[in-house]
């Protein structure tokens, strides 16, 4: 039998007492603009995991989709007028944390950005990493988790996911982040 985890109210209330008010709406005008022209996107970055009651707090959107989608996204929000709308590679601002040495991780992706009101939106098409000079990645895929915001089905990328890439990245505090709050297992009785 599973323990009933008492504490779920109150870890959405912190969740959504850190993340912004402007960046609920910006989620939402994203809703309005994206929803009704059959893209498909998923919510990223530290709001995904704000959302899924991670102790962050985000600043901007991040959201991943296919090349196709994120294009779609590109032209859905013309009258914010976003920029790139092209395959791009940037290094991350963090390296990567391998056995003890460091290493550039650098990511490859069709992007998109722009604002809504004062919140920044990043888009990433076909998201791929590559640390160091070692091979790209496969392209970043999943299948993502829902959650309701403001009675808006939103996508999410996986805490199990993000877990996986952080511990591949050498990243030991966003990882024990997404440990404290993936939900309990029950035991296994014997």
């Amino acid at each position: 039998m599973s323990k009933i985890d008492r504490n779920v109210p109150d870890r959405m209330s912190r969740a959504f007492n850190i993340i912004p008010k402007q960046i609920f709406d910006a989620l939402l005008t994203l809703h309005e603009k994206l929803d009704q022209k059959n893209i498909k996107w998923t919510v990223t970055g530290d709001l995904g995991e704000a959302l899924k009651v991670v102790k962050v707090e985000p600043d901007c959107i991040e959201i991943l989709a296919t090349s196709e989608d994120a294009g779609q996204i590109f032209e859905a929000v013309k009258m914010y007028q976003p920029t790139g709308g092209k395959t791009e590679i940037k290094q991350l601002a963090r390296n990567a944390n391998i056995q003890g040495k460091e290493y550039p991780v650098v990511v490859r992706s069709y992007y998109v950005e722009f604002n809504i009101g004062i919140v920044p939106v990043r888009v990433y098409g076909d998201l791929q990493y590559k640390i160091n000079g070692w091979d790209w990645g496969d392209k970043l895929q999943f299948t993502p988790d829902y959650t309701y915001v403001v009675g808006k089905k939103t996508a999410l990328m996986p805490l199990s996911v993000k877990l996986e890439l952080y511990q591949q990245l050498g990243w030991t505090d966003r990882a024990e982040k997404i440990r404290q709050a993936l939900p309990m297992r029950p035991s296994t009785f014997r």
